[in-house]
């Protein structure tokens, strides 16, 4: 048959797929994505030799990935994410060089992940993200040189942050959170200048905050919280003026908060809770006027409290509980105190 787009998403469509879909062999467009199709995907892409963009998203398919899933060796982009598949990657996936976005969130796949997945020359975004993947992050991710967004938060996977990654110059967004990375973050990191968001929480990694953070200038976004990171706040973050979420909270930070946070005037979330800071509560904090979240509580703070809290007009709530901080809480009806 002559058709080439077939496009039935956000319906209300049930049952399986028939395989006589698989006729239709000159289909280049295949969008089945958010109806209540359910069962295995049937066993038909030896036909699909030009499909360039498939989407299953949100709906009930359950089983393994049909092996030939890539066999067109155009397959562009791919949209698996929220249901039920299992299993390993298949091959074809592995070598299907022609990606350009892939979404495998929120199923359960398994396997390797330092196996399944190969080099990708035009990849500018994968998510696999909230599967059941295993082993180390494999250098080759950094010889994805279009790659501009890479998530592969909750999963399972272990090992270091390999220093290669730094090689992905067009990265934009790294979010490794929830799985079981060890080590420090590589200072090869510098080299991503144009990375927007880093998302590493919830992690083993150790050592100290690298330094080379700072010349992040694009960086808006930056989360190291739960973690095992050690020594004080680097004090060249002021360099990193558009952030405007900072969490490194749930670590074994020490020394004293750096006076030169006052910098980052774009900042709206500050959270360096359950840590091991000491000293005063810098006044200058003070001069974060986007600033609406202060999170502080469970460090070794001493000191006063300081007054200026109450000219903060966009800051909504302060937490400095359990520290040993003296003084009257400032008079502000509209900060919620802890």
């Amino acid at each position: 048959m002559s058709l080439t787009d077939l496009v039935l998403s956000y319906n209300q469509f049930t049952g399986s797929i028939p395989h006589s879909l698989g006729r239709l062999s000159k289909l280049q467009v295949l969008c089945v994505g958010f109806n209540n199709f359910s069962g295995s995907f049937p066993p038909i892409f030896e036909n699909f030799t030009k499909l360039i963009a498939l989407s299953l998203e949100e709906n009930n398919f359950i089983g393994y990935l049909p092996h030939d899933i890539c066999r067109s060796r155009s397959l562009q982009y791919l949209r698996l994410s929220d249901n039920h598949f299992f299993g390993p990657i298949p091959k074809s996936l592995k070598n299907c060089t022609s990606l350009v976005r892939v979404h495998l969130d929120r199923n359960q796949f398994t396997g390797n992940i330092f196996e399944d997945f190969g080099i990708y020359p035009k990849l500018n975004f994968i998510d696999i993200s909230h599967n059941k993947f295993y082993g180390q992050i494999s250098s080759n991710w950094g010889k994805c040189s279009q790659l501009r967004d890479l998530r592969m938060n909750g999963n399972d996977i272990s090992g270091i942050i390999p220093p290669e990654i730094g090689n992905a110059t067009n990265i934009g967004g790294i979010d490794f959170s929830f799985n079981h990375l060890v080590g420090e973050i590589p200072k090869e990191i510098r080299q991503l200048t144009s990375l927007i968001k880093l998302i590493l929480n919830g992690n083993k990694l150790c050592g100290s905050i690298p330094t080379e953070l700072g010349f992040l200038t694009e960086l808006e976004y930056l989360d190291l919280s739960a973690n095992r990171l050690s020594m004080p706040i680097p004090e060249n973050v002021e360099h990193v003026l558009k952030l405007h979420y900072l969490n490194l909270s749930c670590n074994q930070l020490s020394q004293q908060i750096p006076i030169q946070l006052e910098k980052l005037n774009q900042l709206s979330k500050l959270d360096l809770s359950h840590n091991l800071l000491r000293g005063e509560i810098p006044s200058e904090i003070c001069n974060l006027k986007s600033l609406e979240m202060l999170n502080l509580s469970h460090n070794n703070l001493s000191g006063l409290i300081p007054r200026n809290f109450e000219d903060m007009h966009s800051l909504s709530s302060v937490d400095i509980s359990y520290n040993e901080l003296r003084g009257p809480i400032p008079n502000n009806n509209e900060i919620s105190f802890k």
